[in-house]
């Protein structure tokens, strides 16, 4: 599987379309609970403000790049994304995989009468789809929405796939409260998508969405409730964009080998890297985890020795982060050098991560179990 890229905070999922379409499927497949994100620049913007927004999307199986500058952005900071995932773009594949596999779906929020329209039109576009329950819940704030209501009609429908339509950031949190009380395999918050695919808005041309002008043709229809939005994510992406590229540029030069070593105590493993953390040792840190939630220990990352930290590195810190916490349990980065605490503030991560400069001290037991991986 491939693992997250980190821009800018978010753990951004490096797939197209179809990848993330079949990965969706084998979430369902598993049967377990997940959470996907579409997330574009103002759930970024609004993560930066929010802490437990960031928390959620870090938390994430899957978060999609529905936003232009998100990819540009991972392509400046050397990891590039393939391709803008949105959530217009989605829906559509996944009614149709819902047609083909059988997949119920629930339609979950949006305007009076959207939903309705919206399951009309996808039992006619895709013959076989099965949607299995809508409600379109009172306007109220979070607090004070009826959730054990919606809860309920959720359960009740028993849906394989649930789409919430919201809006960020109270969708991602609805969600993330009542996921494991719902027991859907996968929950979407896809915000106004339905209204773009039943035209109540227009999409603007192809060239314009490949091209990173959608929101031209966005502002133009809504200019009132888009105009201080965009204007607020804009003066956001150029205040903290440098930062994040100058992180990049300040780190040392690209070793040529990277080493780890793997030692064990009572609580814990700990993971010493030496070199560049980068996306080469995702088998490495795969290994740790899945030997970590099996024994029900801690992960510590020893980055004293890094030179250097790329932004699929970092996502794969993330990945390792959101594994242990599913599970119950934590990774902690110790050994930090003062400029990668510097770059994780840079990168918008110090807060999901606890740091420690000071060497951490090993018990006299510890004994190294996993020899150089290069």
């Amino acid at each position: 599987m491939k693992h997250s890229v980190s821009v800018m905070g978010l753990p951004l999922a490096p797939v197209t379309l179809g990848e993330a379409v079949n990965r969706i499927d084998a979430m369902i497949e598993s049967g377990e609970t997940h959470q996907v994100a579409t997330a574009n620049l103002d759930f970024w913007l609004n993560s930066t403000r929010d802490e437990h927004l960031h928390r959620i999307l870090a938390g994430c199986e899957m978060v999609l790049a529905d936003g232009m500058p998100l990819v540009w952005a991972s392509r400046m900071l050397g990891d590039a994304l393939p391709e803008r995932v949105t959530g217009v773009d989605l829906v559509p594949q996944l009614m149709a995989m819902s047609a083909r596999k059988g997949y119920r779906v629930f339609l979950l929020g949006g305007r009076e009468g959207v939903a309705e329209r919206a399951a009309e039109m996808f039992e006619r576009q895709f013959p076989g789809v099965h949607i299995c329950g809508i409600f379109a819940s009172p306007v109220a704030s979070l607090d004070e929405m009826d959730n054990s209501e919606m809860v309920e009609r959720v359960k009740a429908a028993k849906p394989d796939l649930l789409l919430v339509s919201f809006g960020n950031p109270k969708q991602e949190k609805w969600i993330w409260m009542n996921k494991k009380r719902m027991g859907v395999p996968v929950s979407i918050g896809i915000g106004g998508s339905l209204d773009m695919l039943l035209g109540d808005l227009n999409r603007a041309p192809r060239w314009m969405q490949k091209t990173g002008l959608e929101w031209a043709m966005r502002l133009a229809q809504e200019p009132k409730r888009l105009g201080p939005r965009y204007a607020r994510d804009f003066v956001g992406l150029v205040t903290k964009l440098p930062l994040a590229l100058l992180g990049r540029l300040t780190q040392g030069k690209a070793t040529e080998s990277v080493t780890c070593r793997l030692q064990e105590s009572e609580e814990a493993l700990h993971l010493h890297i030496q070199g560049d953390f980068d996306a080469s040792l995702a088998q490495a840190v795969d290994a740790t985890v899945d030997r970590a939630v099996e024994e029900g220990k801690m992960v510590c990352l020893h980055m004293g020795e890094v030179n250097r930290m790329t932004a699929a590195g970092a996502g794969l810190m993330l990945d390792c982060r959101r594994r242990l916490y599913d599970a119950g349990l934590v990774v902690n980065v110790v050994e930090m050098t003062l400029r990668l605490r510097t770059l994780m503030y840079q990168w918008g991560l110090s807060s999901l991560f606890g740091t420690h400069v000071m060497v951490s001290r090993m018990p006299a037991r510890t004994q190294p179990v996993w020899g150089t991986m290069k």
